[in-house]
C-alpha cells in the first residue's frame, strides 16, 4: 500500500493520486534535487469557511472535489503539475518535472481559464457559489527530480511563498502576476498595473 505524505490516506500500490486529498503518491525510485527556474500557480477560493459555515458537510466536500477536478483540468492542459491541495487551495507548478520554453505563458493560459471554469460550474450549483484569487511568480527554484514528489515537494523556494502572497493580494476573480512572470509575457498577455503591495516575509513591497 501507498500512504499519502500530506494526509496519511492509505491507497492502492498502483495509485498515482491519493484518493482521499488528490496528491501525487510518492514513487519509491531515487530522487535529486536541482535548481530549475520554474513558474508557481497558486489558486485560493475566496472565504471558503464563512462562505460554507452551515452547508452540509457531504455537499462541502463533493463542491471541493468538483472544484479540484476542474482547476486540475486547466492546469493539465497546458503541461502543469498539480504539486498539491492544501484544503481549498491549489498549487501548480510548470517547468518541473517537465520543463517547456514557454512554462511562464502556459502558466498564465491556465489562470485565464480557470475562472471560467469556475463560473461554469457555479451555474450547476447555485447553492455554494465559489469564487477564486490566483497568484503567478516565476524564479528559481530547487526541484526534486526523479518521482512524483519529495517530502516537501517538488519545488522548494521563495517564488513559492511569493507566489502564495500574491494570490492573497489578487482581486476576486483576478490573477495578480509577479515581476519574474511579467517579464517573461509581457509581450504576449495585456497587463494593468497595480499599485505596490505589502507582504509577509518581503522586506520591500
Amino acid at each position: 500500500m501507498k500512504v499519502c505524505r500530506t494526509c496519511g490516506q492509505s491507497n492502492r500500490d498502483d495509485a498515482v493520486y491519493c484518493a482521499s486529498c488528490g496528491n501525487a503518491l510518492a514513487s519509491e525510485t531515487g530522487t535529486r534535487e536541482e535548481r530549475k527556474v520554474v513558474t508557481i500557480l497558486f489558486c485560493d477560493l475566496v472565504e471558503f469557511t464563512s462562505r460554507f459555515d452551515r452547508a452540509d458537510p457531504e455537499d462541502v466536500r463533493e463542491t471541493l472535489a468538483t472544484y479540484h477536478r476542474r482547476v486540475r483540468r486547466e492546469i493539465e492542459r497546458f503541461g502543469g503539475t498539480v504539486e498539491k491541495f492544501i484544503g481549498d487551495a491549489v498549487m501548480a507548478v510548470y517547468g518541473a518535472p517537465v520543463a517547456h520554453e514557454d512554462d511562464a505563458r502556459r502558466a498564465l493560459l491556465s489562470a485565464l481559464r480557470i475562472p471560467p471554469a469556475i463560473e461554469e460550474l457555479n451555474q450547476t450549483n447555485r447553492d455554494l457559489p465559489l469564487a477564486v484569487r490566483i497568484g503567478v511568480e516565476t524564479g528559481v527554484a530547487v526541484v526534486s527530480v526523479g518521482s512524483e514528489t519529495s517530502d516537501q515537494g517538488i519545488a522548494i523556494g521563495d517564488v513559492v511563498n511569493t507566489a502564495s502572497r500574491l494570490q492573497g493580494a489578487a482581486p476576486i476573480g483576478g490573477i495578480l502576476v509577479g515581476e519574474g512572470t511579467h517579464r517573461l509575457t509581457k509581450d504576449l498577455f495585456d497587463y494593468e498595473p497595480l499599485d505596490s503591495v505589502q507582504v509577509k516575509g518581503k522586506a520591500a513591497p
